[in-house]
């Protein structure tokens, strides 16, 4: 009999990852882009490193130079992240950030010199076929320094996902590196708050830097629960129901509207996602 219990798992991580971001545009509106960093990094600092503590685990680590690498990195995507959610669609932004797959894709025939099958050159045209189709309407509204952000992080994801898989064959548990990354971003949100514009704390905007941080850890324990019981490219595919979530809240909250070509460059992007991640799940198991 089937284990669905990965899918769940991956479904509902989904919905959290969609209902932060949908918190963070809501937060976006009156609070400072460290602020929303700071409240987003802080719960999971603090109750990691309780649990740490609970369990006499140790905290220091022997690789400080890759979890360095790795905090600073994650950081910077976490920001230019945050920005584009705050700046874009939520459908938009959620769907530029998961072009990752392809940058890894073109990372493996750049570097790696992988040959080129039917499947990768549907993956790359179709993929940034439609982030082309989705970006026309977005210089058109003056936003492409956000649409540019969104890919930075994406981009940036794929350094990050490196790392974390460097960090992981030498030894390093998962909270560690999730503790690390939540402290230095708690730590650079707060240096950079007092330097950032005066925000106008609402009720509204106080209860999502609240939700924020709680949501995002359990999307992340969610997250690591699925990829620790099941096939990981399926559960990949599948975290692409974040895209759909998100544009159901942008159409719920903030009344988006979703033309032909929005839903075309959507589409394009999540079908070619799903291909890049099965293509390059592959070849990392022909590597292996």
């Amino acid at each position: 009999m089937p284990n669905h219990a990965p899918a769940l798992w991956i479904l509902a991580a989904s919905l959290l990852f969609a209902t932060m971001s949908a918190l963070v545009k809501v937060a976006a509106a009156g609070v400072s882009l460290p602020e929303i960093v700071f409240f987003r990094s802080l719960p999971a600092g603090v109750v990691l490193f309780a649990m740490a503590r609970f369990r006499r685990e140790r905290i220091a680590t022997r690789q400080w130079r890759l979890h360095a690498l790795r905090c600073v990195v994650g950081v910077c995507t976490m920001f230019v992240g945050f920005y584009a959610v705050s700046k874009l669609p939520l459908a938009t932004a959620t769907t530029l950030e998961y072009t990752t797959p392809l940058f890894i894709l073109a990372c493996m025939i750049v570097f790696a010199r992988r040959h080129i099958t039917p499947q990768i050159a549907f993956a790359m045209i179709g993929g940034f076929a439609g982030v082309v189709v989705l970006m026309r309407p977005t210089l058109e509204t003056g936003q492409t320094l956000a649409f540019a952000a969104a890919l930075a992080s994406a981009a940036l994801a794929g350094v990050v996902y490196a790392l974390i898989r460097r960090l992981s064959d030498a030894g390093e548990p998962t909270w560690r590196i999730v503790f690390w990354n939540s402290l230095t971003g708690t730590v650079i949100a707060a240096t950079l708050i007092p330097f950032s514009p005066r925000s106008d704390y609402s009720a509204q905007a106080i209860v999502a830097l609240g939700a924020v941080g709680i949501v995002g850890l359990l999307a992340q324990l969610a997250m690591t629960r699925a990829f620790s019981t099941g096939p990981a490219t399926l559960l990949a595919s599948l975290q692409y129901s974040t895209v759909a979530f998100a544009a159901l809240y942008g159409v719920i909250i903030w009344g988006d509207t979703l033309s032909f070509a929005s839903v075309l460059g959507l589409s394009l992007i999540v079908l070619s996602g799903i291909v890049a991640l099965r293509r390059a799940d592959k070849a990392i198991q022909v590597e292996s």
